[in-house]
């Protein structure tokens, strides 16, 4: 091998460890940038409720179109029913809240003080509310807990919803409404 060609492999050599180097800073500069841009701007905190799921999908994990019925934003605290009518915000009427998973108790006042509800005439259940609060403060559970919201409705009374009880909006105020039993409404018939 003459000392040429042993220059020229040492060189080509050089060069694809510094095209290496440079492809590796790029692609980390980039994701940094990307993750810096999409935390500044709040795309992060974008929650996705996709029919036929039990969980939201977090925005960021995802990269292809899907139908989505519900956005939850954690920047602005707010659930969006996605439609092309004409939507309402609202808010929880309740004036103090609590919810109960298994033997805990959680707090969710400072919640629902900033929570709120963007629709036309669909509301979300009280599973969608409760999956909400999760994402709000990052408390993620098993799917089988037993989960209640002990609540002090705005007449000042003491209720306890369960995830089976639904919500209704009523002058651009969302309130929790206990679904009758089976027992009581064969009373009512």
């Amino acid at each position: 091998m003459s000392w040429n060609s042993f220059l020229f492999v040492k060189c080509i050599s050089a060069f694809n460890y510094m095209w290496l180097i440079y492809n590796n800073t790029h692609n980390k500069c980039q994701n940094m940038y990307h993750y810096l841009k999409d935390y500044y701007y709040g795309y992060h905190d974008i929650w996705l409720f996709i029919p036929g799921h039990n969980f939201p999908l977090s925005l960021t994990n995802l990269n292809n179109n899907i139908n989505v019925q519900w956005i939850y934003d954690n920047y602005n605290n707010t659930l969006m029913f996605i439609t092309n009518d004409e939507h309402t915000d609202c808010k929880l009427s309740w004036l103090s809240a609590k919810i109960k998973l298994d033997a805990k108790e959680y707090d969710i006042d400072d919640f629902i003080e900033k929570f709120s509800i963007h629709t036309s005439t669909i509301t979300p259940s009280l599973y969608y509310i409760f999956l909400c609060w999760c994402a709000y403060t990052k408390y993620w559970f098993k799917m089988d807990s037993n989960i209640e919201f002990h609540i002090i409705d705005e007449n000042g009374e003491e209720r306890i919803l369960t995830l089976k009880d639904s919500i209704v909006i009523k002058n651009n105020k969302a309130y929790g409404e206990n679904t009758p039993s089976n027992d009581e409404q064969k009373k009512n018939e």
